[in-house]
């Protein structure tokens, strides 16, 4: 199997996963909450993962492995539609990891559900379709 398949398939998991656990929060509960939170942070680290190795099976290349840069270049070669989306999830990703506030986490929540959610879906349909 190729690294990029691998890698690949860990992230749709890892998406269900994370859509699962966002259908059923519903703002009120602290477990379902945090638990979103921690399978979106998983989620995350897979999607530029996978999308530094799917780029290079493609023959992108890429300045350097950054996930701002990765981000970047993704909406550039059409494998994302939304690049500011990604680099609000990036900041939120950095910002859930680094910093505890009950404010900014149920924030996080909220984009999580409203908006990458969708985004990583579009990624993993895109990149079904190139690998």
């Amino acid at each position: 199997m190729r690294s990029v398949d691998f890698k690949y398939m860990n992230l749709k998991k890892a998406y269900a996963k994370l859509q699962e656990v966002s259908d059923l929060y519903d703002g009120n509960n602290e477990i379902i909450r945090d638990s979103l939170i921690q399978r979106f942070e998983f989620t995350y680290e897979l999607t530029h993962k996978t999308l530094g190795e799917a780029m290079k099976y493609l023959g992108i290349t890429l300045e350097n492995s950054f996930p701002r840069t990765i981000f970047k270049k993704a909406y550039v070669n059409n494998l994302i539609s939304d690049d500011m989306v990604w680099i609000h999830l990036l900041e939120d990703r950095n910002s859930t990891s680094h910093i505890y506030n009950e404010n900014l986490v149920d924030e996080v929540a909220k984009r999580i559900v409203s908006d990458y959610v969708k985004a990583i879906g579009e990624l993993i349909d895109n990149l079904e379709k190139v690998l």
